[in-house]
């Protein structure tokens, strides 16, 4: 069995916890109390950055690190960012330690990341005393409001003696239901104090899941039978799920598409495949959305950039429940997401596993819908991601069809692809073969540029034997390059491929298309040596600027045994196909027609 099918993580909604702060904890220090609470929750890896509010909390790594493990970089943001990379490859929390003031400031970034791409991360910050807040004493912020947008639960701790509770509570909120992250402010105070009373305590943590009867399934059993045009939406919330859903998938033969987080949960080889869908998605993906009958939508929240315009999005769906016929089915282990975005029809609050295992048993094998996979076929014959090779420059597209061609030919299958945002992320989602769930690391939601590297850090030290690839773009890389110290210092493996444009290519598209061509502060005119860069940290650097020394480069690259950058010149173009601002989701930019206007749809398929 593979790396990633292997169900690594089923995060479980949780109704009543029992915290037992046992007597070791009597007359230890706040500090040691939570150092002794990290190792208790099997925490092995962590992330900090010192300064005065922490330093009785960092003292207690001092000639401890056998047990717990601890990583500095260059940047609280990183450091956050690093944690959520490891969060997210191992299904482990991460956690972060940082002072007060700027450190907490700092951290709100990878907060926010982590809450919004559902990645469990802890945040312990420093503050000043409790008889200084409230003060602008040196290095004060009102933390826990700063950051309760942010989080799942932010709390600061008041007395000492509630430390161990606070910290079971926090590892419980982080890593139930839905994950995200948790922040607790620690008064210097309550870090030097001793716990002088010992408690035990029930804490509820509610996460509203429902437990469907058996008539419920059987209805949307038998949508699935009679659909004539049933399409699987897929959501990062499958990732726990990958081997059911496949089963599922080979059982129906129902067409997949999936969102940029569940790329790989169904092997994107296959020809139920439609890849991912969305702004830059699948142009086939995108219309079988809008002419299916019945999307079975699986641990996805409906964002909008997988929806477009959403009152014209998935009309046939739509159309098809007035007649009783089909709909939208949602599943969502957060029920606050349903029908937050999308009023779909058949709901379940539950985890996906369990829709999943509940429907594999009653639904029809390989039913017979020829011409709705005779379409798709169509769609996808007619419209695959493609772009303008050049005769002798690179652009991006060819770089990473390149690596995507060397990791299948070298058979390499243990690996995980990081990003920073912009044409890269998509042209990375769009030319990897994704065969395996939870492989491409990438900012979804928040969009957080920078992140490629950081987040490189986190899935190499939570995955030491795996290789890990950060494909990033130049204005993204630029945020966080002073992270090549970090990877220096802990001799990690990581390639970095940077592809090079002098742009900020993404937001200089919309300026062509959408702003009459007023080019404003997406030029990058003083880029590093990026090669110079990568040698004055020590790091093996090549640089490639032609598609003649392509294939060379990218071997040297992948098959480097250390750190390695490569730096690819490429020119600036457009990341198509596009659904514009305020388009519906099958009004879409192609590399056919450079106009939005409808394709070809199921009711004009040829016989």
């Amino acid at each position: 069995m593979y790396r990633s099918l292997i169900n690594k993580t089923n995060f479980l909604p949780l109704i009543s916890v029992r915290s037992i702060h046992h007597k070791k904890y009597l007359g230890l220090t706040g500090a040691q109390a939570i150092y002794n609470k990290l190792n208790e929750h099997q925490v092995k890896h962590t992330w900090l950055y010192s300064g005065g509010a922490i330093m009785s909390l960092v003292d207690c790594f001092y000639n401890n690190k056998n047990h717990i493990k601890y990583y500095i970089n260059t940047h609280e943001q990183s450091g956050g960012h690093a944690a959520t990379g490891y969060a997210k490859t191992t299904g482990k929390p991460g956690v972060l330690i940082t002072t007060s003031g700027p450190g907490l400031t700092n951290a709100i970034t990878p907060m926010q990341d982590a809450t919004s791409d559902s990645t469990p991360l802890i945040v312990l910050t420093g503050q000043v005393p409790i008889k200084a807040m409230g003060t602008n004493a040196f290095q004060e912020v009102d933390a826990v409001n700063i950051s309760k947008p942010v989080t799942k639960w932010s709390y600061c701790v008041k007395n000492t003696n509630e430390i161990p509770f606070i910290m079971d509570k926090a590892f419980k909120i982080a890593t139930s239901g839905k994950p995200g992250a948790v922040h607790i402010d620690l008064p210097k105070c309550t870090l030097t104090s001793n716990i002088s009373q010992i408690k035990s305590t029930y804490f509820d943590i509610v996460q509203g899941e429902q437990f469907p009867n058996k008539h419920k399934y059987d209805k949307v059993v038998r949508l699935i039978n009679n659909a004539k045009r049933p399409v699987f939406l897929i959501g990062q919330g499958c990732n726990s799920a990958s081997k059911e859903l496949r089963k599922l998938i080979k059982k129906t033969q129902i067409p997949v598409t999936t969102t940029i987080h569940a790329m790989g949960i169904y092997d994107e080889c296959d020809p139920l495949s439609l890849q991912f869908v969305g702004m830059h998605g699948n142009v086939a993906a995108n219309y079988a959305i809008q002419d299916s009958d019945l999307i079975i939508a699986l641990g996805t929240r409906f964002d909008d950039r997988i929806t477009g315009n959403i009152e014209k999005y998935a009309t046939q769906a739509f159309k098809a429940y007035e007649k009783g016929n089909g709909g939208i089915i949602h599943v969502n282990i957060n029920d606050e997401e349903i029908n937050k975005v999308v009023n779909s029809h058949y709901n379940f609050n539950i985890p996906c596993k369990s829709f999943i295992s509940n429907i594999t048993k009653n639904v029809h094998y390989n039913i017979n819908r020829t011409k709705w996979l005779e379409q798709i076929a169509f769609w996808k014959d007619l419209f695959p991601f493609t772009y303008d090779k050049l005769d002798y420059k690179l652009n991006t597209q060819t770089v990473i069809s390149e690596i995507n061609k060397q990791l299948i030919d070298k058979k390499i299958d243990d690996y995980y692809i990081t990003s920073g945002v912009g044409n890269h992320q998509m042209m990375t989602s769009q030319f990897i073969k994704w065969r395996y769930p939870n492989s491409f690391i990438s900012s979804g939601s928040l969009g957080v540029m920078g992140v490629g590297l950081p987040y490189a850090i986190g899935c190499q030290l939570g995955n030491p034997k795996s290789m890990v690839i950060d494909i990033d773009g130049d204005g993204s890389f630029n945020h966080t390059l002073s992270e090549l110290k970090t990877v220096r210092e802990y001799n990690l493996p990581i390639k970095i491929a940077i592809l090079n444009d002098s742009s900020m290519s993404m937001v200089k598209a919309w300026e062509k298309l959408f702003f009459d061509g007023r080019i404003t502060a997406t030029d990058i005119n003083h880029n590093p040596n990026y090669e110079e860069l990568a040698s004055s940290f020590d790091i093996m650097s090549s640089k490639c600027d032609n598609i003649y020394d392509l294939e060379y480069k990218v071997d040297e690259f992948l098959t480097y045994p250390n750190s390695i950058l490569c730096e690819f010149k490429v020119e600036s173009e457009l990341c198509l196909p596009l659904v514009p601002p305020g388009a519906a989701l099958d009004d879409i930019i192609t590399s056919k027609r450079m106009n939005t206007n409808k394709d070809i749809h199921f009711t004009e398929a040829p016989n």
